[in-house]
């Protein structure tokens, strides 16, 4: 009887250094707190150099980082980033569609539903507003965290150091005399988005055209998306932001419940 091959059908076209890599992947998946280079190395069999080299590639593409004490390497979110485009967003589309619509429905203007991407927000779905006359977004488009409610309500309740990263990174695109394009002023809004829950526009990115965000936060606590509304500064008045803050802020507690956000 002919023994039975145990080995991978496509073995022979491996690429070690890749095999190498989705190994770390998956050991670092398995201790989310991180492992130095040296446990990692005994962990997966490989030298020391070739591990380095390795986490090397995966932190300057964003993959990996390192912990404060500049020794332990831990996964990043970029990967979960990936998997949320892939078929996460999805789920986040089919879990929050209705609710965002009950939105649309209770202020009538067009409400939207974004997520994170590396230098901006993206929009990924949409429920027109009920007037003749009413702002939509292709989907797809990308929006400047300076400039956005949903860019301000994600970056806000981001972990520190994810936060610390992409601020370090971020570009202020000045669209007018309103846009935030320093970052003293711009940290001093994630403040004041941090202690009320949701993120507003104020015209700073298209003058007389208001927007206000919240967060959609995962079981996790972390914020995968945001769910916001925009409409003419002559419906959405800036003495009515803070109540309609409130509703939008509402419909995302709502969205993250289905998530699973606060049951752990």
């Amino acid at each position: 009887m002919k023994k039975e091959e145990t080995h991978a059908p496509h073995e022979r076209y491996h690429v070690p250094n890749l095999k190498r890599a989705l190994e770390v992947f998956e050991l670092l998946a398995k201790n989310p707190d991180g492992m130095t280079l040296p446990e990692i190395s005994k962990a997966t069999n490989s030298s020391k150099s070739s591990i380095f080299r390795i986490i090397c590639t995966l932190e300057d593409c964003g993959y990996v980082r390192k912990n404060s004490d500049e020794r332990t390497i831990r996964m990043s979110r970029k990967l979960a980033a990936l998997g949320y485009a892939s078929f996460g967003e999805s789920n986040i589309v089919e879990k929050s569609m209705d609710i965002v619509r009950m939105m649309r429905d209770k202020i009538g203007e067009t409400a939207m539903l974004g997520t994170l991407l590396e230098d901006a927000c993206v929009l990924i779905e949409q429920a027109p507003g009920r007037y003749p006359f009413k702002f939509l977004g292709e989907v797809g488009m990308r929006i400047s965290f300076n400039a956005s409610a949903p860019g301000k309500a994600m970056l806000a309740f981001l972990p520190k150091d994810e936060l610390e990263k992409r601020l370090s990174k971020m570009k202020f695109v000045r669209y007018n005399d309103n846009s935030i394009c320093d970052m003293k002023s711009f940290r001093a809004e994630l403040e004041k988005v941090r202690a009320c829950g949701y993120g507003l526009d104020k015209g700073e990115e298209i003058n007389g055209v208001n927007c206000v965000g919240a967060p959609v936060f995962d079981a996790h606590g972390y914020p995968v998306a945001s769910i916001w509304i925009t409409g003419p500064s002559e419906r959405i008045r800036n003495e009515q932001l803070d109540e309609v803050g409130k509703l939008v802020r509402n419909y995302a507690d709502m969205i993250s419940a289905r998530l699973g956000y606060g049951l752990f």
